[in-house]
């Protein structure tokens, strides 16, 4: 059932260059275009197929049906140095003046009269591009900050195959296997060298990948006529270590990506309004490339060794609201807010100038028009606003200490075509 266009579509995701600081950590704040414009909505009331990598027991509802989509995210990442004794007070600013492309996909079929298939992509990544280099004074003979370029590019391109059942009328299960592609390309981060095991695997070594896994298992619900729920759990992945970058990463070159799990619950007061709050959490502080902090290395334990530093990310609460309305028999309207906790804290913002995962605020907006019978067009828009985390105690005294701030905000836009085969 259109599965050329659906293969074409999981190619393409693999191709496609971006390198954008998604809203949530790594990963965008839902799950498909509708969910993008309702506040990142992911766990309950699924109406696209994208929204089966998020919580697979929504494909049970869904039927025959496939989505395609693009999200487009225009991040604008800022770093300072201040009070470094290596070089002048300065800030600095990533390319902040593109589009990053982040695909959409997927495709639901029932098997039986309780079982429905399905696949979904889901996509992710960070890392702003600085032509003026916060490293550059920190690097010998930098002259004290001589403009060279600096970057950090993550992607990661996933699959998500999914089974859910229905296991009783208005009850589903879902379970689903993810197989994910981790890509990393790092420049310009020579002053780190000397605080690696293998400084020849810092930077500077070209575009190197893995492969990964993990699983999915979900719930969904009516609890009365007028309120339904979802729960979902995403496990931590297991994944190939990048050799290349054995010396950046810690444990030789391992990115681990966190477990991802919470809860939803939709109301709807009206039938023609839907009122919908979420509840989801990201373990990144377990996970040593994202967790390790810059203490580390005052421990001893240089970049890349086992258990070595990372980016200092702690555990991630993101708190959302979601409100659909039935404008029209062919136009439905869309709104969210999201709250989330920060991502690391002001002693480590060193690292996280090539991860300025700073946003706490985002809204969105969005909208459906259904059309021909089958078709639905959706869109939305979304801002994440700026916040600056500042550093305190952020640069050693070996790199001239100081602190380093950073902040970031994102501009996002979506579109996606779905269509519906039967009921």
């Amino acid at each position: 059932m259109r599965s050329k266009y659906l293969a074409a579509w999981l190619g393409l995701s693999l191709l496609v260059p971006f390198q954008a600081g998604a809203t949530l950590g790594v990963f965008e704040h839902g799950s498909g275009i509708k969910s993008l414009g309702e506040g990142g909505i992911s766990y309950v009331a699924g109406e696209e197929t994208t929204a089966i990598a998020a919580n697979p027991a929504l494909a049970a509802g869904m039927g025959k049906r496939f989505d395609l989509g693009i999200d487009l995210l225009s991040p604008d990442a800022r770093s300072s140095i201040v009070g470094n004794s290596l070089g002048p007070d300065q800030t600095y600013d990533s390319d902040a003046h593109h589009f990053y492309p982040i695909p959409q996909g997927g495709v639901t079929v029932p098997l039986s009269a309780r079982l429905t298939g399905g696949v979904s992509i889901y996509a992710g990544g960070l890392g702003p591009d600085y032509t003026n280099s916060p490293y550059a004074r920190f690097s010998p003979g930098s002259n004290g900050g001589q403009q060279q370029s600096a970057s950090l590019t993550l992607k990661i391109t996933g699959i998500s195959l999914v089974l859910a059942n229905a296991v009783t009328p208005g009850q589903s299960l879902g379970l689903a296997l993810n197989i994910q592609r981790e890509v990393l390309n790092a420049k310009g981060l020579q002053a780190f060298d000397a605080f690696s095991e293998s400084p020849n695997n810092v930077s500077d070594v070209g575009k190197h990948g893995a492969f990964g896994g993990s699983f999915t298992t979900g719930w969904t619900g009516a609890i009365t006529p007028w309120m339904s729920a979802g729960v979902s759990y995403r496990s931590k992945s297991w994944s190939q270590r990048i050799k290349q970058y054995r010396g950046l990463l810690p444990d030789e070159g391992l990115l681990e990506l966190p477990a991802i799990y919470g809860a939803a619950v939709a109301f709807t007061p009206l039938p023609s309004v839907e009122i919908a709050l979420e509840f989801q959490r990201a373990d990144y502080g377990s996970r040593n490339a994202f967790g390790n902090g810059i203490e580390q290395l005052g421990q001893g334990k240089l970049l890349g060794s086992p258990d070595g530093p990372g980016f200092g990310w702690t555990d991630q609460n993101a708190y959302k609201l979601g409100l659909s309305y039935q404008a029209t028999q062919s136009l439905r309207l869309r709104a969210g807010y999201i709250y989330n906790t920060l991502n690391f804290t002001p002693s480590e913002t060193l690292f996280n100038v090539l991860a300025p995962a700073t946003v706490k605020n985002h809204y969105t907006v969005g909208a459906t028009w259904a059309f021909l019978a089958r078709y639905e067009l959706s869109g939305y828009a979304g801002l994440a606003t700026r916040h600056q985390i500042s550093g305190h105690n952020s640069i050693p005294p070996a790199l001239g200490g100081g602190e380093a701030n950073v902040s970031n905000e994102l501009f996002m836009v979506g579109l996606s075509l779905g269509k519906r085969f039967g009921k």
